[in-house]
């Protein structure tokens, strides 16, 4: 008898929300910097961060390869959360989306693109 998958019905800002909490995560612990609101706000797709903290310099993550630094972070991510199902699950909802957060998950799943 097969693997039964478990269907888990997360609305889409919730799977964006579960991956970059996820990104976030790793950011934070392999680099020792969190991704700022804007930072936030880009992958989101709109304006939804607002958490009230002083900026005191630039986003390491806002120059150069914006979605190439995502997609290595969301790699960090996944192997952070390999038991997790729920944030595969995030992902499967959000990789054909033509989004800034689509292209990190797709960046993500396949490094050679």
């Amino acid at each position: 008898m097969g693997r039964q998958r478990t269907v888990l019905h997360v609305t889409l800002d919730e799977a964006r929300e579960q991956v970059i909490s996820g990104i976030d995560y790793a950011a934070y612990r392999e680099t020792d910097s969190s991704l700022h609101d804007s930072d936030k706000d880009r992958l989101f797709g709109s304006e939804h961060y607002k958490s009230g903290r002083p900026i005191y310099k630039p986003s390491p993550w806002a120059e150069g390869d914006f979605e190439d630094k995502m997609a290595t972070l969301l790699r960090m991510a996944n192997s952070l959360n390999r038991s997790v199902p729920a944030f595969r699950e995030a992902q499967r909802l959000l990789e054909n989306e033509e989004s800034v957060l689509g292209r990190v998950v797709r960046r993500a799943n396949n490094p050679q693109t």
